[in-house]
């Protein structure tokens, strides 16, 4: 609770400093409450949408479909200081609205946003179609992309750049684009061989065993594992949701192998496991009943289900 007061405070003071500039410069309330609606959704949601990105870098490289290309999400992050520049464009532009918006830094920063925002949208299109949650996330990128171009292009219209200043601002980019490359490569190279355990079902099992148990050994993943009947339970389901609907459960684990490592990792202790537990009980409950109807007139082959996994 605290950290979320801490985040609200630290948001809305940035917001307030960012819209507070124009409207003193104009002496207009009108432009306040403008200035923070297109601070949030053209400054402040882009960055942060940036920067927190790079945590849907997968976890193994099983699940880098795409090789070295899924670790893109925090390769990027080699580009923070074209972002930065881009940002400062945009809200001279769009924001502070600068008397002379042809300025050669602004017009570079404008056309160096659409470049890259339209890299990040396409890349996310490629490593997550046809997830569809994850191309719901990327409505963010595809409209900054879509301010960016129309902002950049209209500034090219009005006042042509110098070609060679800008050939040299777009060339400073190209080592931080190599950068990017290479971090992305390097961190692919770091990821571990096999998927990680620790996720949210397993990392929930891990609490006070007056609670989360009584286990059981079972035959998970080719191996013997120590696991509670909730664990069971929905390794069963997703067992049976596997072979019922192939193609609505690789959807769900796409976004579940970027999403339950993340969650995993907040489970830090015994009590909070207890939480997660708890709060996972209906779906253990609805996973339970799907599995009595389905399973209830074939009950050896669950348990054949369950092991063969």
């Amino acid at each position: 609770m605290t950290f979320l007061f801490i985040l609200l405070v630290v948001v809305t003071g940035l917001l307030t400093a960012l819209a507070l500039v124009p409207a003193l410069k104009e002496k207009s309330w009108k432009r306040f409450f403008v200035g923070i609606f297109l601070s949030f959704f053209g400054i402040l949601l882009p960055l942060v949408f940036f920067v927190l990105s790079a945590v849907l870098t997968p976890e193994a490289k099983p699940l880098c479909h795409n090789g070295p290309l899924d670790c893109f999400h925090t390769g990027k992050l080699a580009l923070t200081p074209f972002v930065l520049w881009a940002s400062a464009a945009l809200y001279a532009v769009e924001i502070y609205r600068v008397q002379q918006p042809t300025r050669a830094w602004i017009v570079q920063g404008l056309i160096l946003g659409a470049i890259i925002s339209t890299a990040c949208t396409v890349f996310g299109v490629i490593t997550h179609w046809p997830d569809a949650v994850s191309l719901l996330c990327l409505s963010v990128p595809l409209y900054t992309s879509i301010w960016y171009i129309a902002r950049a292009f209209r500034a090219i219209r009005n006042q042509p750049p110098d070609a060679v200043n800008l050939t040299v601002a777009l060339s400073s980019s190209l080592p931080f684009w190599t950068l990017s490359v290479f971090w992305s490569y390097k961190t692919y190279l770091s990821l571990p061989d096999q998927v990680s355990d620790c996720f949210v079902v397993t990392a929930a099992s891990r609490g006070h065993r007056k609670i989360v148990g009584p286990f059981c050994d079972v035959i998970h993943g080719g191996r013997q594992r120590l696991a509670n009947q909730q664990l069971t339970t929905l390794w069963a389901f997703e067992a049976l949701w596997r072979n019922a609907a192939p193609r609505s459960h690789a959807a769900f684990r796409r976004g579940y192998n970027v999403i339950g490592p993340i969650l995993a990792r907040r489970i830090t202790s015994r009590w909070v496991a207890d939480a997660f537990y708890i709060a996972l009980k209906p779906a253990e409950f609805f996973a339970r009943c799907i599995l009595c109807v389905g399973l209830v007139r074939h009950r050896p082959r669950h348990f054949q289900i369950l092991e063969s996994q």
